[in-house]
């Protein structure tokens, strides 16, 4: 219980979550657009550009949603928008990491991401801009 405070101190003190956001809410669309302009342009750098920012952003979530939990603040409980803020990241630090798995197999097959696997990220990418939307009302609602 002592860790928990203590970590919750540190993510709130340092504001942990609003900074790892910035590294998913970039890392996924990069990662998308890259593989979208690899089918226009044919050029193969973009698709180990779209690889290696999904890892990245699979990497990152996880403690970005985390860090959420433990920036979580009472004022935050009944607001509109913040339990699906809360619980579609909780989400999104699962899919983002089946995301990556699922380009991972693409990579390793030096294929190039297939129709579906563009249809389910840009899905996911919605998702995700919907949650940092929820997340951003509750920042700069009294701007």
């Amino acid at each position: 219980m002592i860790l928990v405070h203590a970590a919750r101190q540190l993510v709130s003190r340092l504001y942990i979550h609003p900074i790892l956001v910035n590294f998913t809410a970039a890392l996924v669309p990069v990662s998308l657009g890259s593989d979208v302009l690899e089918r226009l342009t044919r050029r193969g750098s973009l698709r180990e550009t779209g690889w290696w920012t999904m890892l990245y952003a699979a990497c990152v979530t996880p403690f970005t949603a985390l860090a959420g939990w433990l920036f979580w603040m009472k004022d935050d409980v009944g607001v509109h928008g913040m339990a699906i803020h809360k619980w579609l990241g909780t989400s999104l630090a699962v899919l983002i990491p089946a995301l990556a798995l699922w380009r991972s197999r693409f990579w390793k097959a030096d294929r190039r991401p297939n129709g579906l696997y563009l249809g389910a990220g840009l899905v996911l990418l919605a998702a995700l801009i919907l949650q940092g939307h929820l997340g951003g009302v509750q920042v700069f609602k009294d701007m």
